[in-house]
């Protein structure tokens, strides 16, 4: 009704009011993820952590994103994360159970395809924690994209980018290299960082095989 009355002003008055109309339905919008949000985060307490568990557990990507692009952002670092983390504690499983690095042995590389596998299954069963913990940072990422808009002078689509390639691209490849880094420095056992190809081979393989 609002924007219905200035258009009718403007026409009358011919003055402008397209861009306050545009920023109360960006609002409006805005205002409406936030609420999807909340009521994820606090639907436990009403309905009960198990019912709240087996509902949440079947949420996708899909339903994610009508929470807004901030909430599919946050999930795709938690969700690198989480890959990555899970790559680098079957390394270290395997490497203190062999002696051995899963790149160069054989025995290595079968023991970290069966610890990642485990890992997988319960990263999935935990995924409601994955979808809360990038509901909570999400604000976190419009902040840093709003600061990247306000300190670099750039408009939102290319913040945007530099978010995602901060967080989603180098963000993730230091979890990697450096979590696999300090698994060779607590074992003692040698690796090749450019031989992780054939980490990123079983794990997906491991994958395949509990899916």
């Amino acid at each position: 009704a609002g924007c219905a009355a200035r258009r009718w002003r403007r026409q009358r008055l011919g003055g402008g009011s397209g861009v306050a109309c545009a920023a109360e339905a960006e609002g409006a919008a805005a205002r409406r993820q936030r609420d999807q949000q909340r009521q994820f985060l606090l639907a436990g307490e009403k309905k009960g952590f198990a019912a709240w568990w087996k509902k949440n557990a079947r949420l996708d990507r899909k339903a994610l994103s009508k929470m807004g692009l901030m909430c599919v952002l946050s999930y795709g670092f938690v969700s690198n994360v989480n890959a990555m983390l899970t790559m680098c504690i079957s390394t270290y499983v395997a490497m203190v159970r062999t002696g051995a690095s899963p790149l160069v042995n054989a025995d290595a590389l079968k023991q970290f395809g069966l610890t990642y596998g485990g890992l997988y299954i319960f990263s999935n069963i935990v995924r409601p924690i994955r979808f809360s913990v990038a509901l909570a940072i999400a604000p976190l990422f419009d902040k840093a994209i709003k600061g990247f808009q306000t300190r670099l002078g750039v408009n939102r689509g290319v913040a945007i980018f530099l978010m995602v390639f901060l967080a989603n691209v180098c963000g993730t490849f230091v979890v990697l290299f450096g979590g696999l880094s300090l698994c060779s420095a607590l074992t003692g056992v040698p690796i090749n960082l450019s031989q992780i190809g054939s980490l990123v081979k079983a794990g997906k393989a491991a994958r395949t095989a509990v899916a």
